[in-house]
């Protein structure tokens, strides 16, 4: 159930039946060149729907552009806003909520860029007026889930990189009408013996086509296996989360 497809009846009707509401928050970033810049926002809305009609939570609005200065790419399609503009804007729109009577929110956000503002703001929540928050971290849950299902060719960033064998999977899966599969690379992580000393780096300056890992072997198979264990999951979370 999309909120902003309902009248205010019924939106009042659904709320009162749980309190709780999915909010998918994206990106607009280079994502190689075979998948559209706007991966991040595209994951985050169709797993929200996939979830709410599970289980019959109202999906808020999305907020499309996120955090994601490190992947500028000149002319690439990379759009960003500091995290101050995106915290603020996120803050009004929960305020919002919560008057009309939300009190539990799951955040959907593939975008790691958006992690850190969320944090801030779901504990600020929890600690100032007992509003609980959860966050579906999509690119960092579906790994362990990956390796233990076994789904994956490759591990690592080979699988998990930018671009590559899993977001490419769940791409052919989601929305094979905007991959251009025949543009996919593999692109092999560059060596790094302090992998553990953050350096800030952007990822222009050090992959070029901002790909990182084997986008070649995804194939939509994979992508639904990725999508509906992980939902399955979320599902599985969200139902006894109290």
């Amino acid at each position: 159930m999309q909120m902003k497809e309902m009248n205010m009846i019924d939106f009042r009707e659904e709320i009162a039946k749980t309190h709780a509401m999915l909010i998918p928050l994206g990106a607009f970033e280079v994502w190689g060149p075979h998948l559209p810049v706007g991966a991040d926002t595209l994951v985050a809305e169709e797993i929200a729907d996939r979830i709410s009609e599970r289980i019959g939570w109202i999906v808020g609005p999305s907020l499309p552009v996120g955090y994601s200065e490190s992947l500028y790419f000149k002319e690439g399609g990379t759009i960003s806003v500091r995290p101050e503009t995106l915290k603020t804007y996120l803050v009004d729109i929960l305020d919002s909520l919560i008057e009309n009577g939300v009190d539990r929110f799951c955040f959907v956000s593939p975008h790691l860029g958006n992690v850190p503002v969320v944090t801030q703001v779901a504990v600020h929540l929890r600690k100032t007026r007992n509003i609980k928050c959860c966050l579906i971290d999509w690119w960092r849950i579906i790994q362990p889930l990956c390796t233990k299902e076994g789904i994956l060719q490759y591990e690592g960033k080979m699988a998990h990189g930018h671009a590559s064998e899993a977001g490419t999977s769940t791409f052919l899966y989601l929305r094979p009408d905007l991959v251009k599969f025949d543009r996919a690379l593999k692109v092999e992580p560059l060596p790094d013996a302090y992998p553990d000393i953050p350096r800030f780096t952007l990822t222009n300056e050090l992959y070029e086509d901002a790909v990182i890992g084997d986008g070649t072997v995804a194939t939509r198979e994979k992508g639904e296996l990725i999508v509906n264990k992980t939902v399955d999951r979320v599902v599985e979370f969200l139902k006894q989360w109290k």
